[in-house]
């Protein structure tokens, strides 16, 4: 038996059918946390914004309209309504980043080379790679969340869903409710954005980088 469309679910979900918004907040939950979380910037207001959005579905389901736009468009538009809210009434938040938080380690008090000692620093085994390698990614994520999310709101909304949900233009369109020329410019101009800025954080690393050299 095949899923019932988006657009059936929401008749349902308008009826009162729990069963249907299950079925809906498990197909699009992820999709809309990711987003979320990309143009919040923090795991805790992703949440918060999911869960009101899906709260605002099933007082709203009636509301929909298919005339106007598919159930997704919808939901996003709810969404977005949410993360707005949320920027004026946290607007002063800013999420604080550790750089070279992972500097703090055995390798910096001391105790390694070159401390005359006699003693020879232990090479890292390979577990220790990994996880260096693996903090490492983790705060090249953080470093690239933290300039979306400063980026203007129209925006962050086509970087997040092109760039970072892989999002074809058309359904980026679809999603945003504009033409599919307002987004190709618009995630032009965000991605010359998002390329400066992450050069002049670059720039601020290479002092560091040349005296611990």
């Amino acid at each position: 038996m095949p899923e019932p469309r988006d657009v059936e679910l929401l008749r349902q979900l308008a009826a009162g059918d729990e069963a249907a918004f299950v079925c809906f907040y498990r197909r699009h939950q992820s999709k809309l946390f990711g987003f979320a979380l990309h143009m919040t910037g923090r795991p805790d207001a992703a949440a918060d914004v999911v869960q009101e959005t899906f709260m605002t579905l099933m007082r709203q389901a009636g509301k929909f309209d298919e005339s106007r736009g598919a159930p997704a468009a919808f939901l996003y538009g709810i969404a977005r309504n949410h993360v707005r809210r949320l920027q004026e009434k946290d607007a002063r938040y800013v999420p604080l980043l550790e750089f070279g938080s992972s500097g703090n380690g055995h390798g910096t008090n001391g105790h390694g080379n070159g401390n005359g000692n006699g003693h020879h620093a232990v090479e890292p085994s390979v577990g220790a790679n990994v996880r260096l390698e693996s903090l490492a990614r983790e705060e090249a994520v953080q470093q690239l969340r933290e300039v979306v999310s400063k980026l203007p709101l129209h925006y962050r909304e086509v970087v997040t869903l092109c760039d970072l949900q892989g999002k074809t233009y058309a359904d980026a369109a679809a999603l945003l409710e504009c033409p599919v020329g307002t987004v190709r410019s618009r995630l032009n101009r965000a991605r010359e954005i998002l390329i400066e800025k992450m050069r002049l954080l670059a720039g601020m690393e290479l002092p560091v980088r040349a005296v611990e050299r």
